[in-house]
């Protein structure tokens, strides 16, 4: 039943994380301007009464809704999962610190959408919920990790090579915050449909770094963005840099491990995960942001990063210090 729960529970993070990016992306995160309902009624209104400034868009309304009923589900589903783990049979009861740190993590991440509504789309709150969305789902796939046979490993795994992941993973986390960054300030476009160039020059000069990562006062409408395009430039070059910096760690990494053999299936998925998100990302800016391939640059942003901490528990089965 555990595993059972575990599996259902991954499945619905996945979707959970799917609806976010393309409610974000649809620009539909305010289709409901109050929490938790919509204009004050469980499911959408047909209509809506005169105390609502802003006017009712169905469309929007009902993707901001799913999104909310699917995460709903989800922290139910979770709080089952802790709940199992807590009254297994005694021979198979294991530590309940990943559930229970699940549990808070979901409940938090509840908070941040909630927040996400009732501060106007604030663009560090929706990065920051962005992120609990993937953490939520990572450890999630830990747990289920957890439930299978350790991998029998052909050969120990250096120290070094296990500080190399942890670089790694370090590093496409912080890309991933800045890949959120740029999505929720609306600098995706910023440059245009230049690439690799920006607006016709490898590095802008007229770029303001100052108020790049300016974390803004609340009570703003954030919906489209509010900063100037030099800034908004800013910040899509840095997420290019990182792009680049990840791509070349991930393939220092693997080049570095191509001799265990029992991880080169893992690696070369690795790869082939790496190769498919820069492929979109550079598809995002050339086509101008189709909706597909741009909620699709999140979905793999986060297979990329199971792929690595897969990766991980693999390596550190033996001594792994997270037990479920």
């Amino acid at each position: 039943m555990y595993s059972k729960a575990l599996n259902l529970s991954f499945i619905l993070a996945l979707i959970v994380v799917i609806l976010g990016a393309y409610t974000r992306l649809a620009d539909a995160g305010l289709g409901c301007p109050d929490w938790p309902g919509c204009y004050g009624q469980l499911l959408v209104p047909d209509v809506i009464s005169a105390e609502y400034d802003r006017p009712l868009d169905i469309a929007k309304a009902w993707k901001e809704m799913v999104h909310r009923y699917a995460a709903s589900i989800l922290g139910l589903s979770i709080v089952i999962i802790f709940l199992l783990a807590i009254f297994r049979r005694p021979d198979t009861l294991r530590s309940v610190k990943l559930p229970t740190a699940l549990l808070l993590l979901v409940g938090f991440q509840g908070a941040l959408g909630m927040w996400t509504v009732t501060e106007l789309v604030h663009p560090g709150i929706v990065t920051m919920h962005l992120l609990g969305g993937f953490s939520t789902t990572t450890l999630l796939f830990w747990l289920l990790l957890n439930e299978r046979k350790p991998l029998t490993l052909d050969q120990p795994i250096l120290n070094k090579h296990k500080i190399m992941l942890a670089i790694v993973t370090v590093l496409l986390v912080f890309q991933i915050f800045l890949g959120g960054w740029t999505s929720t300030n609306y600098a995706a476009l910023a440059c245009g449909d230049y690439f690799p160039s920006c607006l016709g020059e490898m590095w802008p000069d007229d770029m303001d770094f100052n108020n790049a990562y300016y974390w803004g006062p609340l009570g703003v409408d954030y919906e489209f963005g509010v900063l100037e395009n030099e800034t908004r430039t800013a910040i899509q070059m840095v997420h290019r840099v990182g792009a680049l910096v990840v791509t070349a760690a991930i393939i220092t990494f693997s080049f570095a491990l191509r001799n265990y053999k029992a991880l080169r299936n893992s690696l070369l998925i690795v790869l082939a995960l790496l190769t498919i998100q820069v492929a979109l990302g550079i598809i995002n800016v050339v086509m101008s942001l189709p909706m597909f391939a741009a909620t699709m640059h999140n979905v793999i942003g986060l297979a990329l990063l199971l792929s690595l901490v897969s990766l991980a528990h693999k390596m550190f089965t033996k001594e792994n210090a997270l037990q479920n």
